[in-house]
């Protein structure tokens, strides 16, 4: 097991005023039920519990202080949001900010104040993208829904045309180059630049493909009742179970169009598949049901809870494949006791199921939450695990 210490240095303090008027008047905000809630991609943020404010010296204003570490966003912007804060009844897309996540640049051992208005749009995110990467557009689909595809190239492509290229497939594309989506990024372009170039890492390509409206269904082997959201809806409403009609785009249309495209080394051990939460989830049921495809997979904070824990009663009911995939299975410590017990209980699972240390590497990482500034951290030993020398 592998952890990540965090480096001691200077914090940033972000004290926060916040104009709630307009929300109070027109009914949005009612300041003897509600509160305001800050929510973010850097601890002592999280996206999945608010810090909350406090009501402000004048009527209307809320306040709010936050101390992060000086490497709580591992370099990038932090991404954060206000959220009106109703309790548990609330709908999950209820009460936030409306558009895209906002962006502070942090600044170590000072202290930073951001006064604004409540739904005020955001400012442009800084976006950094590294290296040859081009974008294929919107890529048809008989299976899903179309989407727009992304691919990195490593350092000496254009020079090498004899070379070929073993090949990574990240879910939720938007998210693996830069931080236009959602205010932070996974820095892969980055980091695979760094690590082509250096030797340390033998070149490979990166196609990263685009969640969509229906991300629940793709990500999902199987379906079940999620709360429902909106005036007059049903408490519940039945979603997901559509990863096999997603694996057939990744397998039947999008690889053989990467295929026929780039020079690429096309077989199982070439070919890794990865992505977290619930795109870890779908990486690790991609690798399980078509190892003949997928012979690495990166499963990152997965969403082992679904469907009551369908991954491990689905291990446990299958037979291990011949030659088994490779596995990337971590953790964050920030992100919640049932999710670090159940990557435990995976991890056993797959143990109990012949998997070996050539073939597994389980991590956990003490200071990490559910985000993407905290995947970022550890994408380098990711591309390490899949590429580096011991490989």
């Amino acid at each position: 097991m592998a952890a990540l210490a965090g480096r001691a240095g200077a914090d940033t303090v972000l004290d926060f005023d916040i104009d709630l008027r307009s929300e109070i008047t027109a009914g949005r905000f009612d300041p003897a039920r509600d509160r305001l809630g800050l929510r973010g991609a850097a601890a002592p943020l999280s996206w999945d519990r608010p810090l909350l404010a406090a009501p402000g010296e004048s009527p209307g204003r809320y306040r709010l202080r936050a101390t992060l570490a000086d490497d709580a966003t591992g370099g990038q912007p932090l991404a954060y949001k206000f959220r009106i804060e109703r309790g548990e009844h609330q709908g999950p897309d209820e009460g936030w900010e409306p558009g895209r996540n906002h962006t502070l640049t942090l600044a170590p051992g000072s202290a930073q104040r951001v006064q604004r208005a409540f739904g005020v749009a955001a400012g442009a995110t800084p976006l950094s993208r590294v290296g040859s990467l081009e974008r294929l557009g919107i890529v048809e689909s008989a299976h899903v829904s179309r989407r727009a595809v992304q691919v990195w190239l490593p350092p000496g492509y254009a020079t090498q045309p004899e070379a070929r290229y073993p090949v990574l497939y990240l879910h939720d594309g938007q998210n693996v180059f830069d931080a236009a989506a959602a205010g932070a990024e996974w820095q892969v372009d980055e980091a695979a630049e760094r690590g082509v170039a250096s030797g340390r890492l033998r070149p490979f390509i990166v196609v990263a493909v685009d969640n969509t409206a229906a991300r629940i269904a793709d990500y999902t082997p199987t379906a079940m009742d999620l709360p429902a959201t909106g005036p007059g809806a049903p408490r519940t409403v039945r979603q997901g179970g559509g990863a096999v009609a997603y694996a057939r785009f990744l397998i039947e249309e999008l690889k053989p169009l990467i295929d026929a495209r780039y020079r690429t080394r096309p077989g199982a051990a070439d070919t890794a598949v990865g992505g977290s939460s619930l795109g870890g989830l779908v990486s690790a049921w991609l690798a399980l049901h078509h190892p003949q495809v997928f012979g690495a997979a990166l499963v990152v904070s997965p969403s082992v809870r679904w469907d009551d824990r369908f991954l491990l009663r689905d291990l446990a009911a299958m037979a291990p494949p011949a030659t088994r995939p490779r596995l990337w299975l971590d953790m964050g410590g920030r992100e919640g006791g049932q999710a670090l017990q159940l990557s435990r209980e995976l991890a056993a699972a797959l143990q109990a199921r012949g998997w070996t240390d050539t073939s597994l590497h389980y991590a956990e990482f003490p200071d990490a939450s559910h985000d993407e500034a905290s995947w970022a951290r550890r994408v380098p030993a990711m591309l390490d695990f899949l590429y580096g020398p011991a490989q």
